[in-house]
């Protein structure tokens, strides 16, 4: 965590920092519910408390430097709820850190650091198309690069992929988790939730909701409208080498344990939470089998796919399993 930190010192934005602002509902004291705009409230609520914010100023960081003249990685999150709190959130330093462990310290390593909360993803991809024209230019290591993006990072990617001086520099990639033709669950995200009441199951369903969000599992923000359901994005150009990675949970008390002792508990239990929830609202169809956000027809939607059974959406950034098969497929390595 030392080193992780001390690179960190050296990677401060040269631009001004963007303030925004972010609304929590009370309920008295208690702090209900969290979005970045205002909504039609579906629950009780006695006032609205306006905060700011510090958007993260899109950038690469330098993690490690490479020792070789091989590409590096570059890791592209997707949607961090927490970014209000801070642009280093866990998910990112738990990202990273996973990565730090399992990469061979001869590749470098590089992380995209963007406002994924309101900041439309084609103005992201402008950005960084443009740092890694910059890092490709400087002379360190090569010219090309590996690119694992997680969940809505791999939107966001597809979106940098039409640049053609971008693409130049693209030698692998691994979309991780990334929802190709949405989730169902960003959709009750966006939508008016008054519009569920008419449900039997519509007071689990408002639990759910208000507790996801508390615990910053997500919260209402603009960019969960590139998430929904049967979104078009721009296609992956020909002669593009990558693969798919998703992940299906499977109702099995021993792999939920294995899972949850392997990486981090809270996130797992989470996922597996959700799971049982998408199982209620879609009981049967396409979207029953999922990693506890992303539907597994999402995920696979086109070109070659690898599938994790037993595993989740958090276990994306989280397993040493997942991202030495991303090494393995990067560098056709098998031992590390």
């Amino acid at each position: 965590m030392l080193t992780f930190f001390s690179v960190l010192a050296f990677a401060q934005p040269e631009e001004a920092e963007e303030i925004g602002t972010y609304y929590v509902y009370y309920n008295s004291l208690i702090p209900v519910y969290k979005t970045l705009y205002k909504i039609e409230p579906f629950f009780e609520y006695s006032k609205i408390v306006e905060y700011k914010w510090k958007r993260p100023v899109a950038r690469l960081v330098e993690i490690r430097e490479p020792k070789i003249n091989e590409p590096s990685v570059v890791l592209i999150p997707g949607m961090d709820p927490n970014e209000i709190n801070g642009e280093w959130t866990d998910y990112k330093r738990y990202f990273v850190d996973t990565w730090k462990r399992c990469l061979p310290e001869k590749y470098g390593l590089y992380v995209f650091i963007y406002t994924s909360l309101d900041v439309p993803l084609e103005e992201s991809a402008e950005k960084l198309t443009q740092e890694v024209q910059r890092l490709a230019s400087s002379g360190s290591g090569s010219s090309k690069f590996n690119f694992y993006a997680h969940s809505m990072g791999g939107l966001l990617l597809r979106y940098a992929l039409q640049h053609e001086g971008f693409l130049k520099h693209v030698n692998k990639i691994v979309f991780a988790g990334t929802p190709h033709i949405g989730s169902p669950f960003a959709n009750f995200v966006v939508m008016n939730k008054k519009l569920l009441k008419l449900r039997n199951d519509w007071n689990y369903l408002k639990a759910i909701l208000i507790t996801a969000n508390l615990a910053s599992v997500f919260i209402e923000a603009p960019n969960y409208r590139y998430l929904t359901y049967k979104r078009e994005h721009p296609g992956i150009p020909e002669g593009v080498e990558f693969v798919n990675f998703a992940a299906v949970i499977r109702q099995s008390n021993e792999l939920i344990v294995q899972n949850i002792l392997k990486t981090e508990p809270f996130s797992s239990a989470a996922m597996v939470f959700l799971n049982s929830v998408s199982k209620i609202v879609f009981p049967e169809g396409e979207f029953t089998e999922n990693d506890g956000m992303v539907p597994l027809i999402s995920a696979t939607a086109f070109g070659k796919s690898e599938i994790f059974e037993g595993f989740d959406h958090a276990d994306f950034i989280l397993s040493d399993i997942i991202v030495r098969k991303a090494i393995e497929f990067f560098y056709n390595e098998k031992e590390f």
